[in-house]
């Protein structure tokens, strides 16, 4: 079933939410909360595309950002493996680890942390952009295809938290929006200081959707292979299919909650038939912000990190044109593909965002 989107549903919900979150609950002397996107490219066919380094526009970074190529990328001649403006991009590149960003919230009145570590690694794919400094490495590679055996890790040391550091100057906007959140600072290793832990990479993974336009709409499928899932099934919940014309002007819908089930590739999960003229409005993509906002809270973000990665990311969630699926990625492919291990006692919430955007055309 396909619903339009409810604007008092959603925004009375939101009001009761971020009411109950802002007051930041501490069960353990340190909170851990993470946000982030993967983005892919489809086909009107569902083939995944591949070149997604290769960005005709994207927000530049701050210029302080750490950039990180392995030494084997110069021996193959599919290239660099960092965003690139021009060229054609990399084949084995289907998909972006888009700015995750780490927040730390201590307990009210806990006794100051000992500065700890912090490691994620990546499967399937390299973390080459990070700030504040990290140790980045790459083990499974050769300088080949990116694959599932390539495993990519980036270890931030002696990460300290600490309220009223100068945070370095920028004035992009992707950097200075993740930074209105009342977390704590970081400090790395007694030098470069940030609100938050960042970084970004490319691998050669699936969507966690597979889609398909046809005469009649577009269908949401499975993913054709799930390692990441042991238990029997995993909750996608909502997805979201925008299509933006520029100006404000978009149409939304939503579906039911989605389920993968494991060994079961087939089934349609979702049919949404195609947008009506009448369903393109000014007042689409304020309730879809609302809607996204929402469910960001009820995954477990404060209802400021829920801001914020809605605001670094409105140009291209919510301003460029274009026909594109949002949903959240699962816990379990979150834990699998992009393991994070915080070296003090803590609890930790990750709310990772799926981003398709469909190349239309005759199907």
């Amino acid at each position: 079933m396909i619903r339009i989107i409810s604007i008092s549903a959603v925004t009375s919900a939101a009001i009761i939410t971020s009411l109950g979150h802002n007051a930041r609950p501490s069960p353990t002397p340190l909170v851990v909360h993470e946000w982030g996107t993967i983005t892919t490219r489809h086909e009107a066919s569902g083939t995944a595309d591949g070149r997604l380094n290769r960005l005709d526009y994207y927000e530049p970074l701050a210029d302080f950002v750490h950039r990180f190529e392995p030494p084997e990328t110069s021996r193959n001649p599919l290239g660099t493996l960092l965003k690139v403006p021009v060229g054609t991009g990399r084949s084995d590149v289907t998909m972006r680890l888009e700015t995750p960003v780490i927040y730390f919230h201590p307990a009210p009145g806990a006794p100051s942390l000992s500065p700890f570590d912090v490691t994620v690694n990546f499967r399937g794919g390299v973390l080459n952009e990070f700030y504040p400094e990290a140790t980045p490495s790459v083990n499974g590679w050769n300088g080949a295809r990116l694959s599932d055996g390539i495993v990519s890790t980036l270890t931030w040391k002696s990460v300290a938290l600490t309220e009223g550091v100068k945070l370095p100057l920028t004035n992009r906007h992707v950097w200075l929006a993740p930074r209105e959140v009342a977390s704590t600072p970081v400090t790395v290793n007694g030098g470069e200081t940030e609100q938050y832990l960042f970084y970004r990479g490319v691998a050669n993974l699936p969507s966690l959707l597979r889609t398909e336009l046809t005469a009649t709409g577009m269908l949401l499928r499975p993913p054709a292979r799930t390692p990441w899932l042991d238990a029997s099934s995993a909750t996608i919940g909502t997805a979201w299919v925008v299509d933006i014309r520029g100006k404000g002007i978009a149409a939304v819908r939503s579906t039911d909650p989605l389920t993968i089930t494991r060994g079961d590739t087939g089934t349609i999960l979702a049919r949404i038939t195609p947008f009506t003229p009448r369903d393109y409005t000014e007042s689409a993509l304020p309730r879809l912000r609302e809607t996204m906002h929402t469910a960001l809270v009820a995954r477990g973000l404060y209802a400021d990190e829920a801001t914020a990665m809605l605001e670094t990311w409105k140009n291209s969630y919510f301003a460029t044109p274009g026909l594109r699926v949002f949903y959240l990625v699962p816990n379990e492919w979150t834990s699998y593909y992009l393991p994070l291990t915080i070296g003090t006692p803590h609890t930790m919430t990750r709310v990772i965002v799926g981003r398709i955007d469909i190349q239309t055309g005759s199907p």
